[in-house]
């Protein structure tokens, strides 16, 4: 896995890198979810992790240019726990645009943990009513946790960070 090295830490616990230097191009092979791996030859242009020691979970993002001059972005969403697989999506952009389009349109709901409501066949009416609000307090939270990314990340590109 590629990261920045020059990486400024923010008190909330998201760090953004943006590379306004050309950097060599590196040979990547990404593993993806339910898709082929994503291989390109290209450098990184942005970065952000939203690492946070108290949240069981994190999410880097990553914005590259290809050789061929498009673009890749990348959402890995990372565990603190092995009980958890960490994950990888990629896609390709023909713009810078619609690269930071794909980050800002993600949702990452698809990311909250399932199995861990799929009693649901034992439990009272009050039970899954009470399940049915931890799900959607879970879904604000991953939302509200991957937005503070992009936001930082956005802010950071727009500003020159």
């Amino acid at each position: 896995m590629t990261t920045m090295t020059e990486v400024t830490p923010h008190d909330n616990g998201i760090s953004v890198g943006v590379s306004a230097i050309p950097q060599a191009a590196t040979s990547y092979n990404l593993k993806r979810i339910g898709a082929r791996p994503l291989r390109f030859n290209g450098s990184e242009l942005a970065m952000a992790m939203s690492y946070t020691p108290s949240v069981p979970y994190w999410y880097e993002i990553n914005i590259y240019r290809t050789t061929e001059q498009n673009f890749v972005s990348t959402i890995r969403l990372f565990y603190q726990s092995d009980e958890n697989n960490d994950t990888v999506r990629a896609w390709n952009a023909d713009s810078l645009d619609e690269a930071i389009e794909i980050l800002t349109n993600f949702d990452a709901a698809d990311d909250v943990y399932l199995p861990k409501y799929a009693r649901a066949k034992t439990l009272s009416a009050a039970e899954l009513s009470a399940n049915a609000m931890q799900l959607l307090a879970d879904i604000k939270g991953a939302r509200n946790h991957y937005q503070s990314l992009i936001g930082e990340f956005l802010y950071d590109l727009e500003c020159g960070a």
